[in-house]
């Protein structure tokens, strides 16, 4: 299972900065893996406030850029149902450590209005590759495979099995002297039975598991 979160764009409402952006979820399986499940793909668009754009000399060698909460997002990839608590992601620049740094830190002085700043935020998102490459977050599933609670009927015509319970980070990216800080991110990953293929695969997988432990 891999998790993308993806900044589309910046935009002003009112007196605040909003990020927009699409968090994708994408499930491709692997030859370890049961056979007859095809690779899934699900999108959900996101608005996030910018919680913080500050103005700093351009002799410093570290510039703040901004700072973005994120989610939680909610993610549905045919009955796999991947939840990521609040995102926490902040965007440093570099101005010697590549043409993106030194752009940011140049120009962190400038004194620009919020829509100049949402242009030329969204401008360093295209040309960083937030915007098609994103963060990700990739994780194993069938080795990590959570046993169904003990007592349950896992027969059940309805039941939310759980998968995965992981703490992830934190992640550190350098994108030609902009540098992204991901802190940590809490990811639970659970299984509709009648949610769709993977659900019902995930569950039943669990239900084995539990017999075999039992």
């Amino acid at each position: 299972m891999i998790v993308t979160l993806k900044i589309n764009k910046f935009v002003r409402r009112g007196k605040s900065l909003f990020a927009q952006g699409t968090a994708v979820s994408h499930f491709a399986p692997t030859p370890a893996n049961p056979a007859g499940v095809a690779p899934a793909t699900t999108t959900q668009p996101f608005t996030a406030k910018v919680k913080g754009l500050r103005q700093f000399q351009s002799a410093q060698r570290i510039c703040p850029v901004l700072s973005l909460t994120l989610g939680p997002l909610d993610l549905n990839v045919l009955g796999l149902i991947v939840h990521l608590d609040t995102v926490h992601l902040t965007i440093t620049a570099n101005s010697r450590g590549g043409v993106l740094g030194s752009l940011f830190c140049s120009l962190a002085h400038a004194r620009l209005g919020l829509a100049a700043k949402a242009k030329r935020l969204t401008a360093v998102a295209r040309t960083s590759g937030l915007n098609t490459k994103g963060v990700t977050m990739g994780v194993p599933l069938y080795q990590q495979t959570a046993a169904a609670p003990s007592g349950k009927n896992t027969t059940s015509p309805l039941m939310i099995c759980p998968v995965l319970d992981l703490a992830l980070g934190p992640l550190d990216l350098n994108l030609l002297g902009l540098m992204v800080h991901l802190d940590r991110v809490h990811l639970v990953i659970t299984a509709d039975s009648n949610g769709g293929i993977l659900g019902s695969l995930l569950c039943s997988l669990a239900g084995l598991r539990a017999g075999a432990t039992g």
